[in-house]
């Protein structure tokens, strides 16, 4: 994640809570321990099912009905918090589509580590109020306005996450997740003004990664990708309130560094640049099995339960590779002076051909 907020104004609404622990400071004692350490934030696909289709699902939701048991995910919660594993974000599929999804976020709470929960909105009602606080921090789906009924494959979509914006808001930190495509980003700042207006404390957006059922043909030019960084930034500068991030593209933290030639954000980029990707980020999926990503699901490192967290994450030849990526990298990658702080989006460079290669997002030098 790239806050622009942060480095741009200082703001980190929903960071300071969750990531720095209440630290102030432009670069916080808590971000520096935890960059220091090959400890991961968990993105967990707790099940494939979903109630919705979208146009983008990485994880091709749906196509897989088996899932781990409670007790099974209960073993699970027991090892990442054993190892130090600071913050579970629970995904999927949806994640609510599982009956005991407050059950093991209540069992992670109770075991040290922080809960998230990335959801659609869909299924969110007044009923679920008391049940959210177990999270503390509730990201809900919009890819647009008039068009992200389409986007999501059903008619009332949008109007039910906004529902569950409201009613989440009211009892945790709330923001919006909004994936850029060539399809939605002219409503972008449209969005913005509903996210202020809604009252969330942060907008994240995830710049589009080809997996499952989203290509590269579905994202937009690297020109509109600048452009929409630009007005971003301008976002990020004068917001108080809200917490603008990217997600997905190390390319964006040069950019602003570049733009603003400021030596506090190329220093904060020495511990929240790059991409985390087996280095501090790690998913798992429906059945146990550890990737690097959430977007990586056809690279896994072997299956939780029987191998063992701990052995995987410190033993695999991939992740460990991806750790000293800078000695891997070719191509304007390989030569970028930034590679320490960027090195690209390893999985979107290996969906354009070379694991180690350009980055093809990268929209600060030309291919």
């Amino acid at each position: 994640m790239i806050s622009l907020s942060k480095m741009l104004s200082g703001v980190a609404t929903v960071s300071k809570e969750i990531t720095y622990e209440g630290e102030d400071d432009f670069i916080p004692n808590k971000l520096k321990d935890f960059s220091s350490q090959i400890l991961p934030v968990i993105v967990w696909n707790i099940t494939n099912r979903c109630n919705l289709s979208c146009l983008h699902c990485y994880a091709k939701a749906n196509t897989r009905r088996v899932e781990l048991s409670t007790e099974d995910c209960k073993k699970i919660i027991n090892e990442l918090s054993g190892f130090g594993v600071p913050i579970i974000l629970f995904s999927g599929g949806e994640p609510l589509l599982r009956e005991d999804i407050f059950e093991l976020a209540n069992y992670a709470k109770e075991r040290g580590i922080k809960t998230v929960l990335s959801t659609n909105g869909t299924l969110i009602d007044e009923n679920f109020v008391e049940k959210l606080k177990v999270f503390d921090y509730v990201g809900i789906s919009l890819d647009g306005i008039k068009v992200h009924d389409k986007f999501r494959g059903i008619n009332g979509a949008f109007d039910r996450a906004i529902k569950a914006i409201e009613i989440t808001r009211e009892v945790t930190l709330t923001g919006i997740r909004f994936t850029l495509t060539k399809y939605n980003f002219l409503e972008l700042p449209e969005l913005i003004k509903m996210a202020k207006n809604l009252g969330v404390q942060r907008f994240c957006l995830y710049h589009l990664v080809p997996s499952g059922k989203a290509s590269f043909s579905d994202d937009v030019d690297n020109s509109t990708r600048k452009r929409v960084i630009n007005f971003l930034m301008k976002v990020a500068m004068k917001e108080e309130n809200l917490e603008i991030l990217t997600v997905d593209n190390p390319a964006d933290g040069v950019y602003v560094y570049l733009k603003m030639q400021n030596d506090s954000i190329l220093e904060f980029l020495k511990f929240r640049g790059g991409d985390s990707s087996g280095v501090r980020l790690a998913c798992i999926d429906e059945l146990g099995n550890l990737h690097p990503n959430q977007f990586w699901l056809d690279y896994t490192a072997g299956n939780v339960l029987i191998h063992g967290f701990e052995s995987l994450w410190l033993k695999d030849p991939l992740f460990n590779k991806l750790r000293e990526k800078e000695k891997y990298l070719v191509d304007k990658c390989g030569f970028c002076k930034f590679k320490s702080i960027c090195g690209g989006f390893r999985v979107r460079a290996l969906r354009n051909g070379n694991l180690w290669g350009w980055d093809p997002s990268c929209y600060i030098f030309k291919s």
